[in-house]
């Protein structure tokens, strides 16, 4: 348990003390490890509770066009309930507000193009996320949450609090 304490607070310095921030010209490449939980009754039972979980790996690049206006593109791959896999790729652009030389917003906006099981699906949507200076250089994410509309589930979905993902990106 000490350890654990002695981390976080070796993190909270590290990421206070950093003093970086995006700027027009950064070249961002990273990317997400995410995971989505699904959690309802199950049918026909009233009493049993069903958990589908998915994960996902999405690799990106981000260009910072303005200090805050950015654009990039994602390489998708996800595995969920029944070896159910999806593989995406597509355009993405946002826009960056900082907090302080260390926390930032990034409202991101996207759409994927991909196959799920064979068939071909496009989506589209809106996710906020915070991301976090560690150094000059390197930048952690996270989001818990998105909005959008899939085509593979012919459905408009709100995520909050169960879709999390936490990213690295590392600035050239």
């Amino acid at each position: 348990m000490r350890r654990m304490i002695m981390w976080a607070i070796g993190l909270l310095v590290m990421v206070s003390a950093a003093n970086a921030q995006l700027k027009k010209g950064d070249l961002l490449v990273g990317g997400n490890i995410g995971l989505t939980l699904n959690i309802g009754e199950s049918e026909g039972f009233s009493d049993e509770t069903d958990v589908d979980v998915t994960f996902s790996l999405t690799p990106g690049v981000t260009y910072m066009l303005t200090d805050n206006w950015y654009i990039g593109g994602e390489l998708g791959v996800s595995v969920g309930p029944g070896s159910t896999s999806t593989f995406t790729l597509g355009p993405s652009g946002g826009y960056y507000v900082p907090f302080n030389k260390t926390i930032g917003m990034m409202n991101t906006v996207g759409m994927g193009f991909g196959a799920v099981d064979k068939d071909f699906a496009f989506s589209f949507g809106y996710v906020p996320g915070l991301i976090f200076s560690v150094s000059d250089k390197v930048y952690l994410s996270t989001s818990f949450g998105s909005l959008g509309y899939n085509s593979g589930s012919k459905s408009f979905f709100i995520n909050l609090l169960r879709g999390a993902s936490l990213g690295f990106y590392y600035v050239f």
